[in-house]
This record gives C-alpha cells, sequence and structure tokens, in this order.
C-alpha cells in the first residue's frame, strides 16, 4: 500500500487530510455541476419550456441508476476502507472485484426489464401530454446505457476507498468534459434535440469507465481487478449490501421524491417544471461540494475507524462538520442574492425565469444544514453502522420530506410545496448528530 496515502489516513493533520482528500473529489464534482448546467443551458438555447422541463422530469431515471449503483459502491467502498485499515488487501481486492461485477449485472438487468415498461415510466415520472416525447426521447437512451452510468459511478466511488482521489477525479473530469464536448454536437450540429443529450450522457460515462480501467490494469491502483478475485464468501455479499443499501435507498428516495415533486408541479403548469429544474441542478453546486467532502472524509474514516483511532476519528468529523456548514452558509448568501441574475443565464423565458429564482431562494436553506449530514451518514456507513444508517436513510426523504410535500402543497400550494426539502433536512440533521453521537460514545466505552 503507498505509504504516502496511509501517511494521509493516519497521521497528517485533520483538516490538511480533509481537504487534500476532499479536493480532488470536490473539482470532479464541480465539473459534474458544469455538465449539468451546460446541459440545461444548450437545452434551454432550444427556447422550448417542454424540452426544458422533460431534463427535469427525467432527471429522477439517472438518480435511481446512480442509487443502485451507489448500494455497491458505498457498501464496498466502506468494507475496502476497513480492510486496509486492517492491512487486508487480499481481501479489499476481492470486494473491489466482486463489486464491480455485480454492479454490471444489476445495469444490464436494469436495461432488459425498463425496455418492456417505457411509456410507464414516462407517465409516472409526470409527463403531459406537452413533455411525454421528448422526455421518452431522453428517457429510453439513459435506460439502454444502464450499465455504463452505474458502473462509472461505482468505480469513482471505489477508487477513493484506497484514497486514490486524483484519479478519481481525473475519471469524472474525462467523463464529465468529453459530455459537454458531445452535448452541442448531438444537440445543434446532429439536430437532435434533448435525445443528443442523452447520448452524450452516456457516451461520457463509457470514456469514464475507459479511464478508471486503465488505473487498475496499469498498476496505479493499490486493489486489483481480476476475475480469479471474484468472490462468492457471504461475509463480503454481507458487508456490501448491509452497509451499501442505506445508501442506495437514500437516494432512490431522494428520487422518488423528486418525482412526487414533479408531479405536483405539474399540476401547476410546464414554467414552474422548469424553473425548479434549472433551480435543481444549480443547488446541486452544494450538493456536490458536500458529497466530495463527505467523500474524502469517507476512507479517512474507514480506516482509522477500522485501526481504532476513534480519536482521529472524532477529529475527522467535527472539522468536517465545520467545514461544509462554512461552506453551505457561504453558498446560501449568494444565492439568495443573485438568484434572478443566475436563472436568467439559462432561460430567455420571463414566466420560467421568476418561478426559477424562487424556487432557488427555497432550496437553497437546505444548505447550510444538508452538508453536515450528508458527513454524518457517510461516517455511520464508514464506520459499518448498517441499522442507524438504514433509519436516516428512510428519514430524510420517507419519514419527513414526502408527508411535508403533500401536507405544504395543501395549505400553501406552489408558493409553499418547495420549502418541505430544508425543513425536512434540518429535522434529519438533528437526528443524524444525535445518533452519531450516541455511536461515538459506544465505541469510545469499549476501547
Amino acid at each position: 500500500m503507498n505509504e504516502k496515502r496511509i501517511a494521509l489516513l493516519r497521521d497528517a493533520p485533520v483538516m490538511s487530510s480533509i481537504i487534500k482528500m476532499s479536493l480532488p473529489v470536490v473539482m470532479g464534482m464541480m465539473v459534474q455541476v458544469l455538465y449539468n448546467l451546460v446541459d440545461v443551458f444548450f437545452v434551454g438555447m432550444l427556447h422550448d419550456p417542454f424540452q426544458l422541463a422533460a431534463v427535469n422530469l427525467a432527471a429522477p431515471v439517472a438518480m435511481i441508476l446512480m442509487a443502485i449503483a451507489s448500494v455497491i459502491g458505498t457498501g464496498a467502498a466502506s468494507y475496502i476502507s476497513r480492510s486496509i485499515g486492517e492491512e487486508k488487501l487480499q481481501r479489499a481486492s476481492e470486494t473491489l472485484t466482486t463489486g464491480l461485477i455485480a454492479c454490471m449485472i444489476m445495469g444490464l438487468l436494469v436495461t432488459i426489464m425498463s425496455l418492456f415498461s417505457l411509456t410507464p415510466i414516462v407517465n409516472c415520472l409526470g409527463a403531459d401530454s406537452d413533455t411525454f416525447a421528448p422526455t421518452h426521447s431522453y428517457v429510453s437512451i439513459i435506460l439502454l446505457g444502464s450499465a455504463l452510468l452505474m458502473v462509472n459511478y461505482a468505480m469513482g466511488q471505489l477508487l477513493r476507498a484506497e484514497g486514490a482521489m486524483m484519479p478519481s477525479m481525473l475519471g469524472m473530469f474525462i467523463g464529465t468534459v468529453s459530455n459537454i464536448i458531445l452535448d452541442p454536437i448531438f444537440i445543434f450540429a446532429l439536430h437532435m434535440g434533448i435525445r443528443g443529450a442523452a447520448i452524450a450522457t452516456v457516451l461520457g460515462n463509457a470514456l469514464g469507465i475507459c479511464f478508471y480501467i486503465f488505473c487498475y490494469v496499469s498498476g496505479k491502483s493499490a486493489l486489483q481487478i481480476k476475475g480469479s478475485l471474484f468472490s462468492t464468501n457471504g461475509i463480503i455479499w454481507k458487508e456490501i449490501f448491509t452497509i451499501g443499501t442505506p445508501s442506495g435507498l437514500n437516494q432512490m428516495l431522494v428520487s422518488v421524491a423528486l418525482i412526487l415533486c414533479n408531479n405536483v408541479a405539474a399540476d401547476y403548469n410546464a414554467n414552474l417544471v422548469a424553473g425548479m429544474g434549472i433551480s435543481s441542478k444549480i443547488i446541486t453546486l452544494g450538493s456536490f461540494i458536500f458529497m466530495g467532502i463527505s467523500a474524502g472524509c469517507q476512507p479517512m474514516i474507514g480506516y482509522n475507524y477500522g485501526a481504532r483511532n476513534l480519536k482521529r476519528l472524532q477529529s475527522i468529523v467535527k472539522n468536517g462538520i465545520f467545514l461544509t456548514t462554512c461552506v453551505g452558509v457561504t453558498l446560501t448568501l449568494l444565492f439568495g442574492i443573485g438568484a434572478p441574475w443566475i436563472i436568467s443565464w439559462f432561460t430567455p423565458l420571463p414566466e420560467v425565469q421568476t418561478a426559477g429564482a424562487y424556487a432557488l431562494r427555497v432550496t437553497m436553506l437546505s444548505l447550510p444544514f444538508v452538508g453536515s449530514q450528508m458527513l454524518s451518514a457517510s461516517t455511520i456507513q464508514a464506520m459499518g453502522k448498517a441499522l442507524p444508517g438504514l433509519f436516516l436513510s428512510i428519514a430524510r426523504q420517507g419519514l419527513f420530506y414526502i408527508p411535508l410535500l403533500y401536507t405544504l402543497n395543501y395549505f400553501f400550494a406552489e408558493r409553499g410545496f418547495l420549502f418541505a426539502q430544508p425543513l425536512s433536512d434540518f429535522v434529519t440533521l438533528c437526528i443524524s448528530l444525535t445518533i452519531l453521537t450516541v455511536l461515538l460514545r459506544k465505541e469510545k466505552s469499549f476501547t
């Protein structure tokens, strides 16, 4: 194992380690944010509110694919980090290979099953007579490329599990920049519209996978991928799915919540759906920064938990919470001041601009809370605590957001239902911190 990586996980100053581990991931995530915004920008140039709305309506499909991949990526990454901390590299390589093969099979199954149910899927997303055709075009391509999207997402997580942050970032960079370059070619030069945006997405993910494979076969990784390392060991499978399922369930519920929110918005008008879509892409700037910080902390937490260095683990959590809170407050202020101006970059339609600015100013209220919440959940998963992780995965969207969505919509209509997300994020943060504090105290008492 690379001694520099081990030193970063084990010995370096905590805040410095968090920044060094997180920065490459955050940079990669920023490229992904750029992709999301450029995708909306190019579709917005078509001056068609229905295609712009379709991008938002179709978004949960890709999120669901990421949720399924996250079961493998998060579960295997947690076990890999802990195995490295226990100096069991053979077990880590077996977990890596087993997880990737499982992810590939799951992706192929998703494609096969979805081909027979495209129309019901598009209807469930909230498409009406005006948005059905563009939504169907986008979703059909994304589902055909399910395995590529899922494997690319999981491989990035698995590389980060061994502390290889820069290669993970480069893979995201290659895939996303390719996507950005291909978007205008397929959308405008080949006159494919929103369908071209979907093709560019799938091809970008394929190129990202090619880079990750190169990292493993060229020896740049500390671990190996070989067919002979595929394992039927029940412990490995149990660790992958018991730890990964809460993360996947959380992302799945986020997707379901977005579908329900889009259906609520569609009852009003397409301009609201389109404005919410632009807002949601912009707000990912904060979400992806938090994901990057959490991903940077995860191997540090897993390693030090495996090595029973609980004092350093607690310091990592405290510094991570401080960092994410500062970022969240800063972004909230920036979005609050510049919301109308920011939304106007992506659409010339006044009705969409108004709806988007309001949506951005409401959803930005989550940012001071959601980063610490993500970090707390990531810590619990990295420690291998499946049941608390499962509860938190269900709580944020299932127990709080969805009931609040319909309650606020009933009483306050389109001016109220968007507040469901910041309210649910605040409550979930309080619960997450309480559970994490209890778990850390229990671990300390056994030391």
